[in-house]
């Protein structure tokens, strides 16, 4: 079945240019980066090369067959040597200067239609010292190659003989879930008997055992009710993990789910597990291999964020109804499955094994094993759950803690794409300090729950916080608002702006620019993300977690970074602990009528 080659260690999982296969045709999703690399292209002064780039999976080799097959003669070559690997071969380093010479700073001539290259950001990397080393003349190139990729370059190097146009268009950019990204389009390959389907349907109709091909009710659904819900369960974990997953490690994701592997593993032919099933009436198999536990279940790159959202590991009470009325009210618990697969009938569709699932939970448990009854249970919970969460039944578990850095972000998303097009308007400045400046709220009460300490409704960082081992006595009073923090384009952008717009960017962390009081001094950036937020809000209230202690170090730098712009002014107060007594005072410095500034301090009790 095409939908088990999609798995990340599958060959299919890897794009040939020239020697694509036909699941990779089916599976490939067009986007905006395609119709930018053909506008570039036929711009009336294209440049003189146009690199995708980006991490392994990204679709770097499936946008370079999309042109050769549609717009081969837009371009002077299409070169994609340098996508399958991080670092490059010696013979692989050679081969690519001389196929990009006319590119070099000293090439005679630029060629007269663009280069395409797709290469992996870890082979750019790699191979500027090497070209270097061998003496390929090739500085200007990577200067503006690692400009727009917002990696480290040295100073400008002298112009080249001619003029160098580059475009770079970054792949890891593209959004791939959510609002604009691919896997939309990627759930409509799923549906069985559609037009360009990766499900094969052929055998369908005439199959005995579909009443319990859990991986045909998945592929059905994931096309059809609860694909927008599953592309909600996506972005969330790409915002978890603070960029867009690439299109392979999806692809991963819908196949683990449709054909969770602890069942349909163990058959060469994934219809066998079907009709094992169906012959032995396995009802657990149904329930166990359905969208509702297989989602939450999968394994892989992905596959742990989403589990992590499982609806059934929320502390809600209708998680808490669930578990606690499983098995005792059979019509009940059948109910969401039997409305679910009723929605599919209104639509069209059919998935028998929905129907068959549903039937096996109206039926009471019949054993007598208190372990056997413990699982069935189990699996009947985390059923309904899974099932009420995909028709949408319930509410976000997490909506209430992490609404308003998802508000902000979504108003960031917005303002920075405004503020690159030059169109940010007065209602999105409002929108921006509404929800930013909410959130920037919380960072600061989380930044004194975590580090500092709060008196007399003020609140305090420590002056020296590097040093855990080293209790620190002196915390200088800060602020934190949109005044102290305002918004600013994130690296990536600022990095290569056209780029990003190009390829529909859009930011799963919030940057805050710190302001000095001094406008002359530079300020620091504050990137923060929804695993930062969730740290900072547990400080707040009493649930700081240090198991992800790179974060934790992160925000530490930063609140060193706050307390040192706070300690700038000389009228800053200051909460200072006696080391002999353990009492507290607010030290203030306070004008007096020579014009100079004397201290006076007060105790604090609270």
């Amino acid at each position: 079945m095409a939908i088990r080659q999609m798995r990340a260690d599958s060959q299919d999982a890897v794009v040939a240019v020239g020697g694509q296969t036909q699941t990779q045709a089916t599976a490939y999703v067009r986007s905006p980066v395609d119709d930018a690399i053909t506008e570039l292209a036929s711009s009336p002064r294209p440049p003189h090369a146009i690199f995708v780039t980006g991490s392994a999976g990204g679709g770097k080799s499936g946008a370079a067959e999309y042109q050769r097959q549609t717009h081969d003669g837009l371009f002077s070559a299409i070169v994609e040597d340098a996508t399958h690997a991080d670092s490059p071969g010696e013979d692989q380093a050679d081969s690519l200067a001389r196929r990009l010479e006319l590119l070099a700073d000293d090439a005679a001539q630029r060629p007269a239609a663009p280069v395409l290259v797709a290469a992996n950001i870890g082979m750019l990397i790699q191979l500027a010292p090497m070209w270097k080393e061998r003496g390929y003349k090739f500085t200007a190139l990577v200067h503006e190659l690692f400009t727009r990729l917002g990696l480290p370059v040295s100073e400008p190097p002298a112009p080249p003989g001619l003029p160098l146009e580059v475009a770079v268009l970054n792949l890891d950019h593209r959004p791939t879930s959510g609002e604009g990204g691919l896997l939309p389009a990627m759930l409509q390959r799923l549906l069985p008997g559609g037009e360009n389907s990766l499900f094969d349907a052929r055998r369908c109709g005439s199959c005995l055992a579909i009443s319990h091909c859990a991986a045909h009710a998945n592929a059905v659904l994931l096309a059809s009710a609860a694909g927008p819900a599953f592309d909600t369960l996506a972005r969330r974990a790409a915002v978890e993990r603070g960029r867009s997953d690439t299109p392979r490690a999806l692809w991963d994701l819908v196949s683990r789910v449709i054909l969770p592997p602890h069942l349909y593993d163990g058959f060469a032919d994934p219809c066998e597990a079907s009709v094992h099933a169906s012959r032995n009436d396995d009802v657990t198999f149904v329930l166990t291999g359905l969208l509702p536990v297989s989602a939450f279940t999968a394994h892989g790159d992905v596959g742990p964020r989403v589990a992590a959202q499982a609806p059934a590991l929320a502390p809600t009470k209708q998680a808490y109804n669930a578990f606690a009325d499983a098995g005792l009210y059979p019509a009940q618990d059948a109910e969401p499955l039997q409305r679910l697969a009723d929605k599919l009938v209104a639509a069209g569709l059919d998935a028998p094994a929905l129907r068959t699932a549903a039937e096996g939970l109206a039926k009471p448990f019949n054993g007598s094993d208190s372990a056997q009854e413990r699982a069935w249970r189990n699996t009947v919970a985390r059923t309904v759950i899974g099932t009420r969460y995909f028709l949408k039944d319930l509410p976000d578990p997490q909506v209430d803690e992490e609404a308003p850095f998802l508000r902000a972000l979504a108003a960031y998303d917005r303002w920075q794409a405004a503020y690159l097009s030059g169109s940010v308007d007065a209602a999105l400045e409002e929108d921006v300090e509404r929800h930013v400046g909410a959130m920037v709220a919380d960072l600061a009460e989380g930044f004194a729950a975590l580090f500092g300490a709060q008196a007399a409704g003020s609140t305090f960082l420590p002056v020296h916080i590097y040093d855990t081992r080293a209790q620190t006595r002196a915390h200088v009073q800060f602020r934190l608002s949109l005044t102290e923090a305002p918004p600013v384009p994130d690296r990536a952008s600022e990095s290569d702006p056209e780029g990003t717009l190009r390829v529909g960017y859009r930011p799963m962390a919030v940057t805050l620019r710190l302001e000095p009081d001094d406008p002359g001094r530079p300020g620091a950036r504050l990137a923060v993300d929804l695993p930062s937020y969730r740290i900072l809000g547990g400080a707040q209230r009493g649930m700081a977690s240090s198991s992800d202690t790179e974060r934790i170090y992160a925000l530490r730098r930063a609140a060193g970074t706050l307390a040192r712009l706070a300690a700038e002014p000389d009228n800053v107060a200051m909460l200072v602990e006696d080391p002999g007594s353990d009492c507290r005072y607010i030290v203030e410095p306070r004008p007096t009528f020579t014009k100079k500034l004397a201290l006076s301090a007060r105790m604090v009790t609270e």
